[in-house]
């Protein structure tokens, strides 16, 4: 994505020096160098895809891909920004898709329960097709402030909410609640005489595979229980993890 050097003010008129169509790791970075983001911290991402699919991970590098089945779920650094690849969708056969999760901040889960609650990033079929009609679909996920959630929707699953694309999703979700990831997705794919490109997958930060759900080299999954979801939801829990949900947009082709 292109950097934008304008700057969007949010709803309420604060000032936002950010927003989500900056470059990927832009974000990132400032919250490193101003003390929010925790860059040696393993957040573990959960993704999620329609039906059914596979999800890869790439481990330091493209030509190290940790693959596994969808819902795939992996530790990612806070602070970094990473290229994922999703394969094996029924509803766009022989179609590859490589959303970037630049992750901004981290939750905070009962003390050696991380993996029980990740961050959530759920596509819809509908992410799908507008990203292969050559749009950007941009989501910042963010946990809500507990006040702020409708009694409604308590027991709901991620909850989304369109903005248009003159609106900054960084500060209307900074608005909601604290943002942890902006995650976009696009139908840019890798070169395809050179596959493991530099300047699209970037740099490739380590992963922390989830013993749950990583395949190792022999193809059989380490365990075949899948991690349940227990993202909490609008209750606060111990350690301050509170439901999830993110701000959406779709830009033109």
């Amino acid at each position: 994505m292109v950097a934008s050097a304008q700057q969007y003010p949010s709803t309420d008129r604060r000032h936002f020096p950010l927003n989500h169509m900056t470059s990927p790791g832009t974000a990132a970075a400032w919250a490193v160098a101003n003390g929010k983001a925790h860059p040696a911290y393993f957040q573990p991402v959960r993704i999620t895809v329609p039906t059914q699919g596979r999800v890869d991970f790439f481990d330091g590098s493209p030509a190290r891909p940790v693959s596994m089945a969808a819902p795939g779920q992996a530790g990612l650094l806070v602070g970094q920004t990473y290229r994922v690849r999703l394969t094996g969708l029924p509803e766009f056969p022989n179609q590859e898709f490589y959303p970037t999760i630049e992750l901004i901040d981290r939750l905070h889960p009962p003390e050696g329960l991380a993996d029980r609650f990740p961050v959530e990033v759920q596509f819809s079929e509908d992410d799908f097709e507008f990203a292969a009609q050559g749009r950007l679909v941009t989501k910042v996920i963010y946990l809500e402030q507990p006040d702020r959630i409708p009694l409604s929707v308590l027991d709901a699953d991620l909850r989304v909410t369109e903005v248009p694309p003159q609106q900054n999703a960084l500060a209307e979700a900074d608005l909601l609640g604290r943002p942890v990831a902006i995650v976009r997705l696009g139908g840019r794919t890798p070169d395809s005489h050179n596959p493991l490109d530099p300047t699209f997958f970037g740099f490739c930060p380590p992963v922390q595979p989830s013993p749950a759900t990583a395949t190792p080299e022999n193809g059989q999954p380490a365990n075949p229980t899948p991690i349940q979801n227990e993202t909490p939801q609008a209750r606060t829990r111990p350690g301050g993890v509170r439901a999830s949900a993110s701000i959406q947009q779709t830009g033109g082709r």
